[in-house]
């Protein structure tokens, strides 16, 4: 991945370039065909994803479709930062490219780049709104419907 294209993602754009290509020089890219799982709920944790191209599709077992994440989304933060197994599985939709950092570089990162965590925070943020609004719309769509 080029400086310029990592640049497009939130957390690598908090970075100064020479900083953005340390962490890059320790990540690894891949790309997944559309139909390929990315990761499966419960798996355990090992790397946080950050994609570059293309749409995935969040989904859990017991609640099915969660949303979808494209350029510039994350994920996998919930099971290295609380080190359990995978809260989702994520299924590429179309091609997707992302970069992966391991558990440890991720930690590391996050102790010597304060700064990266800000724009993770927003997306979080974002994620958890999102989550609520689709929870809130769950629950109202139920209240219109005929008892039985």
């Amino acid at each position: 991945m080029s400086a310029p294209d990592a640049g497009k993602i939130p957390v690598f754009a908090a970075l100064k370039g020479r900083d953005r290509d340390k962490v890059l020089a320790n990540a690894t890219q891949r790309t997944y065909a559309p139909g390929a799982t990315l990761v499966q709920e419960g798996e355990h944790a090992v790397n946080l994803f950050f994609i570059v191209s293309g749409r995935a599709r969040v989904e859990t077992a017991e609640e099915g479709q969660r949303g979808e994440l494209g350029p510039g989304d994350f994920f996998g933060e919930l099971g290295l930062l609380e080190r359990h197994p995978r809260t989702a599985t994520v299924t590429a939709i179309d091609e997707v490219t992302v970069v992966m950092l391991s558990a440890w570089e991720f930690r590391g990162l996050l102790d010597e780049h304060p700064e990266m965590a800000v724009p993770m925070v927003y997306g979080l943020v974002s994620r958890f709104h999102g989550l609520a609004r689709h929870e809130h719309d769950h629950v109202h769509a139920h209240e219109h419907e005929p008892a039985g």
